[in-house]
């Protein structure tokens, strides 16, 4: 019931309408001065349709389609064959009239005729996906009408209406990947992480209509929003983790691992639930041939399962919201032989409590975070698959990245495999922001040198460009590092406050959406209030290259004059260390936006009642090319 006076609701209405059209005003005020960010073709044609706005909101007429999944997959870990059956219920939100569905064939990756980008061991090759039957609306879709090239398959001469509601059946086998891991398949003899099991629609989207982006293998995934009711039948001595909730704990578990599992979901110590002495006297799940585990997520954008014979579960949780009690469990499954994985409990657990209260301060929107001991470094919703790193420093980085892709690109469903930086910069940019807080006593020492030694050579490419596109040298920068680094340098030069503020923004704004970079750009312009275009521009348009040097340093009696040079152009903080004679340091910082007026040299004036004896330009996270002109020192005058 909305008790809410009449004169109240006209004055938001009001309000509401006087803000959009101001920062329309604003927006094309940019324009004119030639602030602008430069839009593609298709990002102007959904503006101007009405779908997407300047202003970083969803437009009034923005839609995205969806679909609903009841899978019933039978899975042996031995044979690793696994035989699903599909149940797709698919509403056609967008105005168009679709004539074709497309279906992604992720499997068909391992299919031997499918184009790749990633190596393959030869005896994973095989048939990839095989469907047995397929209908549409009741009516049977032959081999002759299922188009399939690598993993896009498509179904044509259909007529599916706007709002309509299709109803899809799929009978499909295929055979897991033994050899080649990659972000699924088996880890080691009774232990598999099985991703992208069963035949998806593609996303239809505003700007680009059918997501033709074939899945070579490095790039990532695009996905609509929907719910998911999985059955999951394996052996009886096999353990199952996945997305989502497990329905019928009762019927799979003991009654003593039940309870353990019931007790960590209300707990904060960190308990196990399976160990290595309950795994050598078995009697963990029901004792029967088969057991079908049940499993139930909605408003997801995947599902992803783990199975293991053998794994040790270690679990927790913690309340998430303090508004509501909501409260998220936290699982380390692994095996007992890596020691590095004794702490993931931990680390799991305090980048939610960081997600869910600091930053971005925004509740942990799932009821577990489950990390499974695998073969690569891979999310999913409520997943993530992870190698058991050798070094301490890069189990604690690696959980805090995956973990919190929870909010990108799922919570907010980025397209990952158009525009990977959407995703991947925020997620590596916890990778230094959160260090701190999961194991003080692992080494904090980033590494930037993929930014150092590769920006501004000719394999260099502006963010911006499509992450297929995205080869060689600066890959990892252009898609990981360069946009990590930016958000980084953004929230010193926004200040904390207003950084947090305008990132809570965009993603309240976009969850369960599709952001474009460009909603991006426009929302955190809005909320924070500044023009932040020359600085997208630099970033993100433009080939950005680090590069600061201390051009001259002046002593006039006590007071000094340090000129920094902009040599790369890119907008960089400066991070001056002054060393004086006794031992003393000054520490001088100037954020970003000193170059926002395309200034390319800047002075910077100070005092010292002693002798300068060196000065230093930057710090471990200023990525410059070329550190050899970052240290003055009194004898090189």
């Amino acid at each position: 019931m909305n008790s809410e006076p009449a004169f109240q609701k006209a004055a938001n209405h009001y309000f509401k309408s006087f803000s959009i059209l101001l920062l329309s005003v604003l927006f094309y005020a940019q324009v004119c001065s030639g602030q602008a960010l430069p839009l593609d073709r298709n990002m102007e044609k959904a503006v101007k349709n009405g779908t997407r706005t300047t202003t970083g909101f969803p437009g009034k007429k923005y839609w995205q389609n969806s679909a609903d999944y009841k899978l019933d997959i039978h899975f042996d870990p031995e044979t690793l064959e696994l035989i699903g059956e599909a149940e797709i219920a698919y509403i056609n939100n967008s105005p168009d009239t679709l004539s074709t569905l497309l279906f992604k064939l992720y499997p068909n990756l391992y299919k031997a005729n499918s184009m790749r980008n990633t190596g393959i061991a030869s005896s994973d090759l095989g048939p990839g996906v095989r469907i047995s039957a397929m209908s549409v609306d009741g009516s049977p879709v032959d081999s002759v009408n299922r188009r399939i090239n690598g993993t896009n398959m498509h179904i044509r001469g259909l007529k599916i209406t706007p709002g309509k509601h299709t109803a899809i059946k799929i009978s499909y086998t295929y055979k897991l990947n033994a050899g080649s891991f990659n972000r699924t398949g088996q880890i080691e003899k009774g232990a598999c992480f099985v991703a992208y099991c069963f035949p998806r629609v593609a996303v239809y989207d505003d700007i680009d209509g059918w997501n033709e982006y074939p899945y070579l293998g490095k790039e990532e995934f695009y996905n609509d929003y929907g719910n998911f009711n999985v059955r999951v039948t394996v052996p009886g001595n096999y353990q199952v983790w996945a997305t989502g909730d497990l329905k019928n704990t009762a019927e799979v578990y003991e009654p003593e691992f039940a309870a353990r599992i019931a007790r960590a979901e209300l707990q904060d110590s960190i308990v196990d639930i399976i160990s290595n002495t309950d795994i050598e006297k078995g009697h963990i799940t029901k004792n029967r041939n088969l057991n079908t585990w049940m499993f139930e997520a909605t408003g997801v954008t995947d599902f992803a399962f783990a199975v293991s014979n053998h794994y040790v579960w270690k679990a927790s949780s913690l309340k998430v919201d303090a508004k509501t009690g909501r409260r998220t469990r936290v699982d380390a499954v692994y095996n007992h032989r890596h020691s590095t994985y004794y702490p993931v409990a931990g680390y799991i657990r305090q980048t939610v409590q960081q997600m869910s209260y600091h930053f971005p301060g925004i509740p942990f929107p799932y009821p577990h975070m489950t990390i499974f001991d695998g073969l690569d470094a891979m999310e999913y919703p409520m997943m993530v698959n992870n190698l058991p790193f050798e070094d301490p420093k890069d189990m604690v980085e690696f959980t805090a990245h995956e973990v919190f892709h929870t909010l990108f690109p799922f919570y907010v469903g980025t397209n990952e495999t158009k525009y990977s930086f959407m995703d991947e910069g925020w997620a590596t940019m916890t990778e230094f922001l959160f260090h701190p807080f999961l194991d003080p006593a692992v080494e904090l020492k980033y590494d930037l040198s993929s930014v150092n030694d590769y920006a501004g050579l000719a394999e260099d490419v502006p963010v911006m460009t499509p992450t297929a596109q995205l080869y060689g040298k600066a890959r990892f920068a252009d898609k990981d590092l360069k946009p990590a680094l930016a958000l980084f340098y953004l929230r010193e030069m926004l200040g904390e406050r207003k950084f947090l503020q305008a990132t809570r923004h965009f993603i309240n704004s976009w969850a369960g959406k599709h952001p474009s970079p460009f909603d991006f750009f426009n929302s955190m312009n809005a909320e924070a209030g500044v023009d932040l275009n020359w600085f997208w521009k630099a970033w993100y348009f433009e080939k950005a290259i680090p590069d600061l040097a201390i051009s001259n340093v002046k002593r006039y009696g006590s007071s000094y004059r340090i000129t920094v040079t902009n040599v790369g152009k890119a907008p960089v903080p400066v991070h001056l260390t002054v060393l004086l004679k006794s031992g003393r340091k000054l520490n001088i910082t100037k954020t970003a936006e000193i170059w926002s007026q395309n200034r390319v040299k800047i002075v910077i004036s100070f005092k010292a009642a002693e002798q300068v004896e060196r000065v230093l330009l930057g710090n471990a996270y200023d990525a410059d090319v070329d550190p050899q002109n970052n240290n003055w020192h009194t004898s090189g005058r």
